[in-house]
């Protein structure tokens, strides 16, 4: 059997060319324990509070504790599938879920996995669950009184649409009671 040089060539050229140097890589550990919708995971050194990790059967957790020889994971999805030993690997991403157009009029998990049975969303666009709160500056200005329907309150201590307010006081003196006749009003 012959081999042309110019073919042999051509080939190789043609891979290169078309050659897509993307490597993706994940740092992979294994679960030591598991229980209660936690895992403590060992072997993922450069983990991030917050990160999502991938287990072997496809489900999804949380790192929220860091410790010095493991990490502590919230398993979001079903718990008793992962047992003790499962390869669980970083994404390298931050807790994140879809958004988008494609979202809208959907039913899904806190995940935005789809639960109403039609179909995959299909969307590019992701948000991270956690962001910080715009600064003052940036806000909306409070412009409109709130009612809360209690005079007393209404009179004394005016309150402002979209102002946040925090109700203290004892046991069984009626803070609940506030907070709901001033939702409802």
């Amino acid at each position: 059997m012959k081999f042309k040089s110019d073919e042999i060539a051509s080939v190789i050229q043609k891979e290169i060319e078309h050659f897509e140097g993307k490597i993706e890589t994940s740092e992979v550990g294994h679960v030591l324990e598991v229980g209660d919708g936690i895992a403590r995971c060992y072997g993922l050194t450069s983990a991030m509070a917050g990160e999502m990790v991938e287990f072997a059967g496809g489900t999804t957790g949380v790192v929220f504790n860091l410790e010095e020889n493991s990490v502590g994971v919230i398993i979001m999805g079903d718990y008793l599938q992962i047992a003790e030993g499962d390869e669980v690997k970083t994404t390298g991403e931050l807790l994140s879920v879809p958004v988008g157009q494609a979202m809208v009029g959907r039913v899904v998990d806190p995940l935005g996995n789809p639960l109403d049975g039609q179909g995959p969303i299909v969307t590019s666009e992701r948000r991270p669950v956690e962001t910080p709160a715009p600064g003052v500056a940036e806000r909306q200005p409070v412009k409109e009184p709130l009612q809360t329907g209690i005079k007393a309150i209404d009179a004394m201590t005016p309150i402002g649409r979209g102002q946040r307010e925090l109700i203290i006081g004892d046991r069984k003196t009626g803070k609940t009671t506030i907070a709901l006749d001033a939702i409802i009003n």
